[in-house]
């Protein structure tokens, strides 16, 4: 499955590389129960709130990250 930024975050946490890159960028993400709420958000819509300000600078980053899971 080919993972980004615009992929599901529940796609995202099924995936162990997936899962890496998250925690890579926001430590404690992949085990926050909060993300089940959010699962079937994209990462792109999650990192556009205000909350994930600190996470969201890195988009480029994570995108490219979770696009090298995928190969």
């Amino acid at each position: 499955m080919a993972l980004s930024l615009d992929s599901k975050i529940r796609d995202i946490l099924r995936s162990e590389e997936g899962k890496a890159v998250m925690e890579k960028y926001a430590p404690g993400s992949s085990k926050d129960p909060r993300m089940k709420l959010v699962g079937a958000l994209t990462y792109r819509k999650l990192l556009s709130y205000p909350e994930s300000a600190d996470v969201a600078k890195f988009a480029d980053q994570i995108d490219a990250d979770l696009k090298a899971c995928s190969r």
